[in-house]
């Protein structure tokens, strides 16, 4: 008999995540708790176990970057995702 396993991720809003590790975007985590994996959690793609940090500081889920209207620059890229998908 084969036993076969779907990992669940869950997707975050903020597409200007990082690892705390690594600082690589991370754009999802895997979830073991509605999977049922016995490992912990980790931050998907880089498949650390460390915690994340947002390099926006003004990231709004509702109205996105606000960097420019509220601290006057922007000290940080396109989001990983908007970049990728330009190209």
């Amino acid at each position: 008999m084969t036993h076969t396993r779907t990992h669940v991720y869950v997707s975050f809003a903020n597409p200007y995540l990082v690892c705390d590790l690594c600082r690589q975007p991370v754009p999802r985590w895997h979830n073991n708790d509605k999977c049922g994996c016995d490992e912990t959690f980790w931050n998907e793609p880089c498949q650390h176990t460390a915690g994340i940090t947002s390099v926006c500081p003004s990231w709004s889920p509702v109205d996105g970057c606000l960097c420019q209207e509220v601290l006057g620059s922007v000290e940080h890229g396109e989001p990983p995702a908007a970049t990728e998908a330009a190209r």
